[in-house]
């Protein structure tokens, strides 16, 4: 059973890379979080959002750490 609550799509990404990256920070700061969709990547890049791309899924919970986290990797 799921203890941790609801789990939402944070961000699509159209590339893997740079979501697994995302992933990586949020991990190390203590976050979990997964990828889905990573062999989904749309073959015309402007057909692109949460319908396309490497999803990053979190918990519902982390959405305001996770925006300052990869906020501030941002800066």
């Amino acid at each position: 059973m799921n203890t941790e609550g609801k789990t939402v799509i944070y961000k699509s990404y159209d590339n893997l890379y740079d979501a697994m990256y995302a992933k990586d920070i949020l991990k190390a700061n203590g976050i979990e979080s997964f990828i889905s969709d990573d062999s989904m990547l749309p073959l015309n890049p402007i057909v692109s959002g949460k319908s396309w791309g490497t999803k990053l899924h979190i918990f519902e919970k982390d959405i305001a750490s996770v925006e300052n986290i990869l906020k501030e990797i941002k800066n």
